[in-house]
């Protein structure tokens, strides 16, 4: 099974716009199935190493899917500064990830926004 066949259907990324409904610099969505944490494209510091170390136990520990969004120049560069402390500190296995990008909205400015998912999935 590809690692796209594993993505569950509310993680899988269309055509559509996403609207951008965080307050916060990050937000936590836990489901049954995953976990979602978003990054906001107006994120203050956030502690990447704290963030990191979080989601390898989600991931290694809890046998948890992850999917990380980072929404604008802000948000991609925080998200993918995650995904690459999480396989830079991994020395007993290498993490699967996928990486999509799309657009999101902020409804205060309509203004678009270019985003990305990475799913980071647990080792089978």
């Amino acid at each position: 099974m590809s690692l796209r066949d594993r993505i569950p259907d509310q993680l899988k990324i269309g055509k559509e716009v996403i609207a951008i409904t965080i307050d916060d610099d990050i937000a936590v969505y836990p489901t049954s199935d995953y976990i979602l944490l978003e990054i906001s494209h107006k994120a203050g510091k956030v502690n990447i190493l704290k963030v990191a170390n979080t989601l390898r136990g989600l991931v290694k520990d809890d046998n948890l899917m992850v999917a990380v969004r980072g929404f604008g120049f802000k948000g991609i560069g925080l998200a993918v500064r995650v995904a690459h402390e999480l396989k830079v500190r991994e020395t007993n296995f290498k993490y699967e990830m996928t990486f999509d990008t799309f657009d999101a909205t902020d409804p205060k400015t309509d203004r678009p926004v270019t985003s990305v998912q990475i799913i980071v999935m647990p080792p089978e």
